[in-house]
């Protein structure tokens, strides 16, 4: 009997322990502890957001334009797109990558999909652009 009083003593406390240092709420307001949950984020999850200067506003519009990873929405923002930018590249079924370099001159979302839907690459794009073609 007493072995087993220890053990449940011993996991009680574990797992106590193990809680007291998982992330919580506190250092935020409730109206935006309400809006994280309401996006479906844990306390650990709103913290790498946080130390991003990301609050509920933000995070809201990287979902709102349709991406809602984590490692991608931060990849992106390093990469210096906007929600509402890596969302148009990324329904123009873009990667990174290549959203990037198109974007580096100075293309914009629309454009390059249209001219890649043409069968264009970026070269080639640039190349007619500059001489005063388009997609069409």
């Amino acid at each position: 009997m007493q072995k087993s009083t220890l053990a449940a003593v011993l996991l009680a406390t574990i797992v106590i322990g193990g809680c007291s240092s998982a992330a919580t709420w506190d250092g935020y307001s409730p109206a935006e502890v309400a809006s994280l949950q309401a996006l479906g984020l844990s306390p650990a999850e709103a913290a790498h957001y946080q130390e991003m200067g990301f609050t509920s506003d933000t995070i809201k519009r990287w979902y709102d334009a349709g991406i809602t990873d984590r490692r991608t929405i931060t990849a992106w923002h390093d990469a210096r797109f906007t929600a509402v930018e890596a969302g148009a590249w990324s329904r123009g079924g873009f990667g990174l990558q290549d959203a990037y370099e198109w974007k580096s001159e100075n293309f914009s979302a629309e454009e390059a999909s249209d001219w890649r839907s043409k069968g264009f690459d970026l070269e080639q794009a640039e190349d007619l652009r500059k001489r005063g073609l388009s997609a069409d």
